[in-house]
C-alpha cells in the first residue's frame, strides 16, 4: 500500500470517529459560545493528549511488546467514571447559564456595578477547561476506545505493516488528527457565530438542551456499565 492509497483509507474510515456526534462534540458546541474557534481548538488539543499515547500503546500491543489490551471489564469501568463525569459536567454548565441568565435580566433592569462584576466571573470561568474536557472526555469514552480497538486497529496495523513502527505511527497521527481540529474550530466557530443570531433567551435554550443531551449520554453509559 502505497501513502496516497493509505491517506485516503484513514480520511475515509476516520470520519466515521471524527464526524460522530458523541460527548466531545457537544462539549466543543458549548464551549464554542464562549470561546468560538479558540474552543475547538482547545478540546482537539485536550483530544490529542489521549489520542497519540493510545495509537503507541496500540501499536506495541500488536508486536506484544506492552500488555496493553482494551478488555471489556476495563471498558466498563471506564464508562461508569466517564458516565459520572458526564454528568457532573452537564449539571455544573446548565446551573452555569442559568445564573448567567438571571444576572443578565437583572442588568436589563439595573446598572448594578455588583452584578457586573459577578457576570464578568462566570465569564472567566466559564472559559476555563477546554483543554481538561478534551482529556476528560476522550479518554472517558468507551466508544472513542472501542473505535480504536476496531476500526482504528485495521488503521494502525496497515500503517506499521507498509511503513513501520515509528514512520506508520507519524504517517497514521498526521493523517488522522488534522480532522479532529478542522471540524471541532469549524463547528466551534459556527456555534460562535450563531449566537450572535440567536435571541438571547433562545440561545440559553439551545446551551441547555444541549447539556441535556449530554447529561442522557452520561445517565445512558452509567445503566450500559452497571446492567
Amino acid at each position: 500500500m502505497n501513502i496516497f492509497e493509505f491517506a485516503s483509507e484513514v480520511i475515509i474510515l476516520s470520519a466515521s470517529g471524527v464526524l460522530s456526534p458523541g460527548p466531545l462534540f457537544l462539549a466543543n458546541l458549548i464551549y464554542g459560545t464562549k470561546q468560538g474557534l479558540y474552543a475547538g481548538v482547545k478540546i482537539a488539543y485536550g483530544h490529542t493528549i489521549v489520542e497519540l499515547p493510545l495509537i503507541i500503546l496500540l501499536t506495541l500491543g500488536i508486536f506484544r511488546l506492552f500488555p496493553f489490551t482494551l478488555a471489556n471489564e476495563n471498558l466498563r469501568i471506564i464508562g461508569l467514571i466517564g458516565g459520572v463525569a458526564i454528568v457532573l459536567f452537564s449539571i455544573t454548565q446548565i446551573g452555569s447559564i442559568l445564573k448567567k441568565r438571571d444576572i443578565n435580566n437583572n442588568l436589563l433592569n439595573t446598572n448594578d456595578g455588583t452584578s457586573r462584576s459577578l457576570l464578568k466571573k462566570i465569564n472567566r470561568r466559564s472559559e476555563g477547561g477546554a483543554v481538561l474536557v478534551g482529556i476528560i472526555f476522550s479518554a472517558l469514552n468507551p466508544f472513542f476506545l472501542i473505535w480504536w480497538a476496531t476500526v482504528g486497529l485495521k488503521l494502525i496495523s496497515d500503517s506499521v505493516y507498509s511503513f513501520g513502527i515509528i514512520e506508520g505511527i507519524l504517517i497514521l497521527f498526521s493523517f488522522h488528527i488534522w480532522m479532529d481540529y478542522v471540524w471541532l474550530a469549524i463547528t466551534a466557530y459556527l456555534i460562535s457565530k450563531g449566537q450572535s443570531i440567536l435571541k438571547q433567551r433562545f440561545y440559553y435554550y439551545f446551551i441547555i438542551c444541549i447539556n441535556f443531551i449530554l447529561v442522557s449520554y452520561g445517565f445512558y453509559l452509567l445503566v450500559v456499565n452497571i446492567s
